[in-house]
């Protein structure tokens, strides 16, 4: 039993829709999606967010 057809489609529609689905799937098959590490409190830059207490102003 093959893939099913889709009548409502012109030919070029189907094919293009075959090119879709073929590009999608070497996508899928080159750049697989990363898995996410848990992310740490700190930020990625490492220094922390900078408040206005203990600075002195001139």
């Amino acid at each position: 039993m093959g893939a099913p057809t889709l009548p409502h489609l012109s030919p070029a529609q189907h094919e293009r829709l075959e090119q879709l689905a073929d590009t999608a799937r070497l996508r899928a098959a080159l750049y697989p999606v990363p898995s996410h590490q848990p992310s740490s409190a700190v930020p990625a830059h490492g220094s922390t967010p900078r408040t206005g207490r203990g600075r002195r102003r001139g």
